[in-house]
């Protein structure tokens, strides 16, 4: 695969021409800083963001309508998607405020179809609207934040509409409604999988049901589904995902699993509006069952959100950083001794920027003999390189990443391992608790995104190998942070999978400062925020994530200039001229 050159200015969305992108273009180390601190040349040229962070126009155009239409004097709002969502919100700023805010909630609904012959314009949609005063503002965008839970820019884009654009007659909605009816006549033509594939009862491990559901339709074409197909497209969603996490190499494992009867079912699968609403959710589920809650381990240097949700919702977190066999051990010794008492341990494999990865069987028979919980993050490993789940009480990813690689829409999954001792009080708090808030546009992009994905991981990581030799190479280059180069290497080698690899996830760091800001700007890849995408995408990771705790971050091994990179789909010898290049312009300096 060829992919052209980026020549993109700050602020524009990646890949261009996206109304729905996930990342934005921040193409130098200056237009990373101006972004975090706020600089005038950048924000107003910030045409999008990384959703949880940036408040799309289409969300931010709604908010404004329903605050003129709803809203009283001196109030904002912020829009989630649900009701439930919208409770937890207020509950949360209520308890981030030192007085007693005044915070209101409405709940919206579009109509729903009239008949079941209604097509791709007409599908109900409820969301939650929070009201409060505007300065309550930021705390509730820190919840919207960490949590993820507000509404997609797709269902922004579908509530303004049915809600407020007078010009969406009746007739207009049935002209879409006859091109959606045409377009989805051609699709089922071209796929004789689709309903019988989604005929089929629950997913039983069988080789030729998950293939069917790998190709639910077997050749990418169109821009969307029919929406009234969204909900067979989650079913797809949880089987293609099942099917992937359940497989183990280990014998003992599968024997184990037939003795006892529990294989993973798609039920066993939730979706989530994004990796971090999964994530939240996990937690949210053991504060629920355990009868006492308590602290939480956080193992090894996280996302900065997956800390945040720990950290502010419950009784609170103890940061093991540096996630290696000594951190065990001091937890061991403190469990032990009763100086610490946890509820779970929530790691991320390996883990994002340094790709450490946990030592998972110890951290198994600990959680067995201690009586606590396991909740393992595997988006940088992804769950086709390795295979985390006998090790876990619930494995959550981000779809956004590398299962989408499209970088046009947000998703999330957790998963319940039927092995673990948990099992039935957890299913028994999902089967109650769990609300499906993936929009029905978000599911079906996430769907046909996700197609190819085996082929695709695959491709990414051996172009990672590629790109690992030539940083090698560099004289420039102090540290190179990958799976295979750790010293945790042994412990990744013990869950990756025959077939599976190293991930497509880079960290490295130079031994002059000037070199990485030279390195960055001069590297003609997409610069900007995530990863897992099908083009490779670089960031100063602790710039971007940490600027106003760098000196906090180095302490946990997070040099500030350390730059992350996500590789991509592109020609191997694309792929190697641009970063020697980089290289190249770097060294210059020196001459």
């Amino acid at each position: 695969m060829y992919l052209e050159t980026p020549t993109q200015e700050v602020g524009e969305s990646i890949p261009g021409n996206t109304p729905h992108a996930v990342s934005v273009s921040l193409p130098t180390l200056k237009s990373v800083i101006g972004y975090e601190e706020g600089q005038e040349w950048v924000v107003k040229s910030m045409k999008c963001g990384y959703p949880r962070f940036f408040i799309h126009e289409k969300i931010r155009e709604l908010a404004k309508q329903i605050e003129d239409k709803y809203g009283r004097e001196g109030e904002k709002c912020m829009i989630f998607s649900s009701y439930n969502a919208a409770k937890r919100c207020r509950e949360f700023m209520k308890e981030q405020s030192d007085s007693t805010p005044s915070i209101r909630i409405l709940q919206l609904n579009t109509a729903a179809p009239v008949d079941e012959t209604e097509t791709s314009s007409v599908v109900q949609c409820k969301v939650g609207v929070v009201f409060f005063s505007e300065e309550a503002f930021s705390v509730a965008k820190t919840y919207w934040q960490h949590t993820g839970e507000g509404i997609s820019s797709r269902m922004a884009e579908y509530c303004l509409r049915e809600l407020f654009d007078p010009d969406h007659s009746s007739s207009s909605r049935k002209r879409s409604q006859l091109k959606s009816e045409i377009q989805a006549q051609k699709i089922q033509q071209k796929s004789p999988s689709l309903s019988k594939s989604l005929r089929s009862g629950s997913y039983s491990g069988n080789e030729e049901v998950e293939k069917e559901f790998n190709t639910f339709i077997e050749q990418k074409f169109g821009r969307v589904l029919d929406l009234k197909f969204a909900d067979r497209a989650k079913i797809a969603l949880r089987r293609r995902i099942c099917g992937k996490v359940d497989k183990s190499k280990n014998q003992e494992d599968e024997m184990e699993k037939a003795r006892r009867g529990k294989y993973l079912n798609e039920t066993d699968v939730y979706l989530y509006q994004t990796g971090m609403t999964a994530i939240f959710h996990s937690h949210q589920a053991l504060l629920n069952i355990f009868p006492k809650p308590k602290k939480s381990v956080c193992f090894g240097f996280p996302y900065v959100d997956t800390l945040n949700i720990l950290k502010k919702f419950g009784p609170g977190v103890h940061f093991l950083g540096f996630g290696d066999d000594k951190s065990l051990d001091e937890m061991e010794e403190g469990l032990a001794n009763g100086s610490i008492d946890i509820m779970a341990l929530v790691c991320e494999c390996p883990s994002n920027p340094l790709l450490k990865t946990p030592n998972l069987k110890r951290i198994r028979s600990l959680a067995d003999k201690y009586n606590f919980a396991v909740i393992v993050d595997e988006t940088v490993g992804n769950f086709l390189n390795i295979h985390v789940l006998p090790y876990a009480d619930m494995v959550v990813s981000s779809l956004t990443k590398v299962f989408s690689g499209d970088s046009n829409v947000m998703g999330g999954s957790l998963v319940l391992n039927p092995l673990s001792k948990l099992y039935g009080s957890l299913k028994s708090y999902f089967e109650k608790e769990y609300e499906d808030n993936v929009w029905a546009e978000d599911a079906l992009y996430l769907e046909r995104n996700s197609r190819d994905f085996v082929e695709r991981s695959s491709k990414i990581n051996e172009n990672s190998l590629e790109v690992i030799e030539v940083l090698k190479q560099s004289p420039l280059v102090s540290n190179i942070y990958y799976p295979s180069l750790s010293e945790s290497k042994k412990y990744y080698d013990e869950i990756k999978r025959p077939n599976g690899g190293y991930g497509g996830l880079i960290s490295f760091t130079f031994k002059d400062a000037k070199d990485a800001e030279s390195f960055y700007d001069n590297c003609l890849i997409y610069k900007g925020p995530s990863l897992g995408t099908n083009f490779t995408l670089a960031c100063p990771y602790a710039i971007i994530a940490h600027y106003k705790e760098l000196d906090e971050v180095q302490g946990w091994g997070v040099d500030k200039h350390i730059i992350r990179v996500s590789i991509g789909l592109e020609d191997k010898p694309q792929l190697i001229d641009i970063f020697r290049k980089a290289l190249e312009a770097a060294e210059a300096n020196h001459q």
